[in-house]
């Protein structure tokens, strides 16, 4: 996790849009450069509406397999790019 929003900061909750568009301003990247997490599956649609690569956890394996399909390689304790 490079970082996070609390919404109590920002006055925006998820599933709200504009909460993932103030993310994506932040840290001035375009939302093919992320990928979303969540183990909220509305909170995914929302953010894939966006652009934003989104994996829906479900368990372990099941994201750890997306995010291999994504490109990336995990590492004991970090994921990096293969």
């Amino acid at each position: 996790i490079n970082f996070f929003i609390s919404s109590c900061y920002v006055h925006v909750r998820k599933p709200a849009a504009e909460i993932f568009k103030l993310a994506l301003d932040i840290v001035r990247v375009q939302p093919e450069q992320v990928i979303y997490i969540d183990e909220v599956e509305m909170f995914t649609e929302v953010a894939s509406k966006l652009g934003i690569k989104s994996i829906h956890h479900i368990n372990q394996v099941s994201t750890s397999n997306k995010i291999k399909a994504i490109g990336l390689t995990i590492e004991e304790n970090e994921i990096s790019y293969a």
